[in-house]
């Protein structure tokens, strides 16, 4: 099973009021560039991990693969998938809709995906792909993630999974 997370506003929080993860950079890698990863982050995915969950980002950022996964490393978080812009536009290529949606996590097997936009879940609806949204500003964000996930792992293990 695989849950994708959008990044912006999802994971990654500017807003003052939005706790983050502390983080320590080894002196070494002072240098690399910190973007706020938000509070629960960590507890989450290593919660998601135990209950079988493969991870993965899908953003229409253009940050390099290669960054997000070293952001998330710096964390102790592994990623399983990381889909950019880049790649999102090579996987809705050959889409013979006119209005291509911004994610398409089911082309790349995500059974859930956590976003913070409206726009995805009515996507979600139009392109057949299951979508949770979450408030940059909900400090009970990870419940719903994680309650969303049990549910959806039911439903997998009943045979009855739906978008």
């Amino acid at each position: 099973m695989l849950i994708t997370f959008d990044l912006d506003d999802t994971l990654i929080c500017w807003q003052p009021e939005t706790p983050t993860e502390p983080v320590k950079l080894p002196w070494h890698q002072k240098w690399f560039p910190i973007e706020p990863l938000r509070y629960g982050t960590v507890d989450l995915f290593r919660k998601l991990r135990n209950y079988g969950w493969q991870i993965g980002i899908y953003t229409t950022s253009h940050r390099k693969s290669k960054y997000i996964k070293k952001l998330f490393n710096l964390h102790g978080l592994e990623l399983d998938l990381v889909i950019n812009q880049d790649e999102h536009e090579k996987i809705v290529k050959n889409l013979k809709e006119k209005r291509k949606p911004s994610k398409l996590p089911s082309r790349v097997n995500s059974h859930l995906h956590i976003d913070d936009s409206e726009g995805v879940l009515v996507e979600g609806q139009r392109f057949q792909f299951r979508a949770l949204i979450v408030d940059p500003l909900d400090s009970n964000w990870t419940k719903k993630v994680l309650a969303e996930s049990i549910s959806v792992t039911q439903m997998i293990e009943q045979g009855c999974y739906r978008t």
